[in-house]
């Protein structure tokens, strides 16, 4: 009896062993970017489904972060239009330039207004190496040697003011007293041609030749 006590009954079959559940890990869940500890292995909670996707913990700043569009600061006016007067600021040697060839138009000045003056006297000269006579100025002549000086005086009041005024700028402005030595020529072959053309014993003269 006591061999049968020990022993299933006839026909039994014997019981399965029931599964033993690995205590959980009570240590606190990695966070995202953080290392996990040695020995640590994830686990679903009861219930959940192993093979749903796990999305790790991500913090709300860093999606806030890569989701927020791109913001770019205005730059400053002010910043602007001070480099661009930086870069269009005039080089050390412009000003003493600019002065110099507005001394050298001055003189210009005072060279023309004494050719003017002297027209008469120079075409009195042609006439005597011709054997043309006596030259007697026509009634306009008079008037256009004072125009002519008159315009060489505005041309070179008017380049020197313009020049000082782009000089205060902080501009180059040493080709303005080369703009006006050139109008200053072009003027005074001007008025040279037309006093010239006012004396028909000239033109009757040159177009014979």
């Amino acid at each position: 009896m006591a061999d049968n006590a020990g022993t299933s009954p006839a026909g039994s079959e014997p019981a399965e062993p029931q599964p033993t559940t690995p205590p959980r890990d009570q240590r606190p869940r990695p966070k995202y970017g953080e290392l996990a500890p040695e020995g640590w292995t994830w686990s679903p909670p009861p219930g959940a489904n192993p093979h749903a996707d796990v999305t790790p913990d991500v913090p709300a700043t860093t999606n806030a972060s890569v989701n927020a569009p791109t913001q770019h600061t205005p730059a400053s006016p002010y910043l602007s239009d001070a480099s661009k007067k930086k870069h269009r600021a005039a080089p050390a040697w412009d000003r003493p330039v600019t002065f110099g060839l507005l001394v050298l138009g001055l003189l210009g000045l005072f060279s023309a207004i004494a050719i003017l003056g002297s027209v008469p006297e120079a075409v009195q000269m042609l006439y005597t190496q011709e054997k043309l006579g006596t030259y007697t100025p026509a009634a306009g002549v008079a008037g256009l040697i004072l125009t002519g000086k008159i315009t060489q005086s505005v041309i070179w009041v008017a380049t020197a003011a313009f020049s000082i005024f782009v000089t205060t700028r902080h501009r180059r402005a040493f080709y303005l007293p080369l703009i006006g030595g050139v109008l200053s020529v072009v003027a005074i072959f001007v008025f040279l041609s037309v006093i010239l053309t006012t004396d028909p014993t000239l033109l009757n003269f040159y177009s014979k030749q």
